[in-house]
């Protein structure tokens, strides 16, 4: 790798960048953006940055040279919790082929891939490159939201390429997302009499029998299928509610009580015609076959889904067939949501992601294999040649 990559990957691990980094600057993916703009200050004077303040000490950068943009890479910033679980350093650690630390797949090693394109745009004088460097992807996708909101009117690129983690494959595609946070409510009585009380789990659970009623059978030929999730539940005789999330109601712990209360978490990763209002209804509908209530379902993200046509991407497959070989895609079922989508949404442009091979993203040992990464940067670098 040119413009000694591995060794910027290996700072950027080094830099802790989940919810639990804390300076007196800022927080979460914070030092990240500190670094990243003294490098491309020093680095790519000529480059314009504009730092785009998301909350207090946590920013975006948007990286150009002040000319039309019709090449825009974007990648995020900030990285899941660290866990337990180790047998390697989670700060960075290379062994073999192998660079490992938290964030090396999600996405460090991608912000280095940005950077060589950046690289060399300035080489050959190529104008309308740009980055995008954004926050909070892996937690409310803030950053995102916030770069539609600052520049979905002032930019509309030809083409977007997020080196988001793909296994050295392309990704032209993602469903969408409804998440819900659902109370049902019941009513106490002796377990032994069900007729003296009102379960509120089997409501809950006819709500959810009544969702994936909705998902079975439907299909998408480019997306392929809904899925559920049923991420948290929480429930029994309610003693003492709680405002606070991470901390939850206090319920008995004795047996003999129907419960009358159930919170609970819900994940469908949608497709089109299975949507926000399709998803409400149906769990409205299998709560109404019992005698309890929904107290409140209040929908913490509804993001969409979005497909690139192939033939969108000619340019793309010929490089991608030069550097790596046949042209193959990751299947949209094992592929999480890409907040790209929000752009897309606007722009209604070719969205492509395309990002280094590693394993254990999210979990322990998380790793990266270096020569995906140099493969991927010669690939951008002829990308933006050809572009």
């Amino acid at each position: 790798m040119s413009m000694n990559s591995l060794k910027l990957i290996e700072d950027l691990i080094a830099i802790r960048s989940d919810r639990h980094a804390k300076t007196d600057a800022g927080h979460f993916e914070y030092e990240v953006a500190v670094f990243l703009k003294q490098y491309i200050q020093k680095e790519f004077p000529a480059l314009i940055i504009e730092e785009q303040e998301i909350e207090k000490g946590r920013v975006n950068l948007y990286v150009h040279d002040g000319t039309p943009v019709n090449l825009l890479f974007c990648g995020h910033m900030d990285c899941v919790e660290e866990g337990s679980g180790w047998t390697t350093n989670v700060r960075g650690e290379r062994k073999g082929s192998r660079l490992y630390g938290r964030g090396s797949a999600d996405m460090k090693s991608g912000l280095v891939t940005i950077l060589a394109a950046l690289d060399q745009a300035q080489k050959t004088g190529k104008k309308g490159v740009a980055a995008l460097f954004y926050c909070d992807e892996e937690y409310d996708f803030l950053g995102m939201r916030h770069s539609v909101r600052g520049y979905g009117d002032r930019l509309k690129p030809e083409l977007v390429v997020c080196p988001e983690p793909t296994n050295g494959l392309l990704s032209r595609a993602t469903r969408g997302i409804v998440e819900l946070r659902v109370v049902v409510k019941g009513k106490t009585g002796h377990a032994a009499k069900q007729n003296t009380g009102i379960d509120a789990f089997k409501g809950f659970m006819l709500g959810v029998q009544e969702v994936n009623t909705l998902l079975e059978g439907k299909q998408d030929p480019e997306l392929g299928t809904p899925t559920l999730n049923v991420a948290t539940v929480r429930c029994g005789a309610l003693q003492e509610s709680s405002i606070d999330p991470t901390v939850g109601p206090v319920f008995g712990y004795m047996g003999n009580v129907i419960p009358d209360y159930c919170e609970a978490t819900l994940e469908v990763r949608t497709i089109p015609g299975v949507g926000h209002k399709e998803i409400i209804d149906a769990f409205n509908a299998g709560i109404k076959k019992h005698r309890s209530i929904v107290e409140s379902c209040k929908t913490s993200i509804n993001l969409g889904s979005y497909v690139t046509p192939r033939e969108d991407l000619k340019l793309v497959e010929e490089i991608y067939e030069e550097v790596i070989g046949p042209v193959e895609y990751q299947s949209i079922q094992d592929t999480g949501y890409y907040d790209t989508q929000m752009l897309e949404e606007i722009w209604k442009i070719p969205m492509i992601s395309w990002g280094p091979k590693g394993k254990n993203l999210h979990g322990s040992d998380e790793y990266v294999e270096i020569p995906s990464v140099e493969a991927l940067e010669r690939a951008f670098r002829l990308l933006v040649d050809r572009f």
